[in-house]
């Protein structure tokens, strides 16, 4: 009887020593992202040369974000390095201050063209990324079979996002692709109030973007306290 107290004690020991290990792990890493992506967000609102902030976000922030990850390879690392740079890149393009013409109330047609080509991209980025979440979340669906049957894409699509996010063995650089996207685009909408009233334009670009990020499952549920912001 002894022995068997002891062994389940050391068990029950070894548990709590790993579920510890793993809150401990799990609050370091989430600190370090809202690290790295406030840096980020420095960044953007700085002036500078392009090629600097592209080095900081590939170098520095982007490596920062995701060289954790021991689930993915050093292509796949790779890739949501650039992917994140090219996000930041948008949101820094997107977040320009509109100027006026000198002694008059008309707009730089420059600035008016570079804000509405970039918050056209950044509309581009978060549809591609919602379909490769869905072309993902497809993938693991399938290899559930209580997920294998649906009436319809669409709704296979959506159902197949959700459950994607509940999967403990997805990849920890999604869930943090979309904090990012969070941090970033959100502020970068706000600051683009201004310019959105002064032209339709930039409004109606603006109401794109923040619809795509309602309608896909994927990100409201991390941002429905932005979302409900950006709404009011």
């Amino acid at each position: 009887r002894e022995t068997g107290t002891s062994s389940s004690g050391d068990e029950i020991a070894g548990f709590m020593r790993g579920l510890l290990s793993n809150l401990i792990d799990g609050a370091m890493h989430r600190v370090e992202v809202a690290n790295y992506t406030q840096l980020a967000l420095h960044q953007i609102h700085r002036s500078g040369g392009s090629e600097l902030f592209w080095h900081d976000m590939m170098t520095s922030c982007g490596i920062g974000l995701f060289g954790y990850d021991s689930s993915l390879n050093l292509d796949a690392k790779n890739g949501y390095v650039v992917t994140f740079a090219v996000l930041a890149s948008l949101v820094k393009v997107s977040s320009g201050k509109v100027r006026r013409v000198a002694q008059t109330t008309d707009l730089v047609p420059r600035d008016v063209a570079s804000k509405l080509l970039s918050l056209e991209l950044l509309l581009h980025f978060l549809k591609q990324w919602r379909i490769m979440l869905q072309k993902e979340s497809r993938r693991r669906s399938s290899m559930s079979p209580k997920h294998a049957k649906s009436n319809s894409s669409e709704d296979f699509s959506v159902k197949s996002t959700q459950t994607a996010h509940k999967n403990n063995d997805q990849s920890a650089s999604l869930a943090t692709i979309v904090y990012t996207i969070r941090r970033l685009v959100v502020p970068c909408l706000l600051s683009n109030t201004a310019s959105g009233l002064e032209d339709s334009r930039v409004f109606r670009r603006m109401i794109r973007i923040v619809s795509e990020l309602w309608c896909t499952p994927y990100y409201r549920q991390h941002m429905k306290m932005e979302l409900g912001v950006l709404i009011e």
